[in-house]
């Protein structure tokens, strides 16, 4: 990758003073103690996180829309409010519901928060956990994972959720600017196509188009 950046000791210093020390000693260590090198890292690591925000982006939006019309079809439009869906949810996740319904409806307003606003506002985590054991049965995943998943041909609650972890992991750490470096970022990237295409082919033909991930892989320093 072409330098944007001098790297001469007085600016690195000063580099190192705003990142943190904390923060810039893991890209230290894989750099073997060069301070230069370990710029060039954290510079590359800016692009890859770049690179993989839009398949993230995407991926997060696809599954939260899917897993609400999964939820309307089940519980109706107003699924957040219905008795037997809160019934169904764990302890954690009916906490974050109610948190975000509370959060949306201010105590002088005569209506109920919106779906589409609940929907836009809970955490990718919160959709992730929905794939999780627990709801297998509440959900019937068995026979009703095709309606998320619609493009895979016999699709793996188990295997399913275990790709989703990773990849809320891997959003997580773009969404607070931690390294990925050291990730292995190509099978991640595969999970998520593999996921978006599930879900989606034209999403998925979108993302395929405009990510640049495995032209900034290859530039590694």
């Amino acid at each position: 990758m072409q330098d944007a950046f001098e790297y001469d000791p007085e600016a690195i210093a000063a580099f190192r003073v705003s990142v943190s020390e904390a923060r810039f000693s893991t890209y230290l260590a894989a750099a073997g103690g060069d301070p230069a090198k370990a710029m060039q890292l954290y510079y590359w690591n800016s692009f890859l996180s770049q690179a993989m925000y839009l398949p993230l982006q995407m991926w997060e939006v696809a599954l939260r829309n899917k897993l609400n019309a999964f939820l309307d079809w089940k519980y109706g439009a107003k699924w957040p409010y219905d008795e037997r869906l809160l019934r169904s949810l764990k302890a954690s996740e009916q906490k974050k519901l109610n948190e975000t319904k509370t959060r949306l409806t201010p105590s002088a307003a005569k209506g109920l928060a919106s779906t589409d606003k609940i929907v836009a506002d809970l955490s990718a985590g919160f959709w992730v956990s929905l794939l999780t054991k627990s709801y297998d049965i509440p959900f019937s995943w068995r026979y009703n994972l095709a309606r998320i998943f619609p493009n895979l041909p016999q699709p793996d609650r188990a295997a399913i959720a275990a790709q989703c972890d990773g990849l809320l992991k891997l959003r997580n750490r773009v969404e607070h600017h931690e390294p990925v470096f050291h990730l292995n970022l190509p099978v991640l990237r595969q999970d998520l196509a593999a996921l978006t295409t599930g879900m989606c082919s034209s999403v998925a033909a979108y993302v395929g188009v405009a990510c640049t991930f495995e032209a900034i892989w290859s530039k590694r320093p």
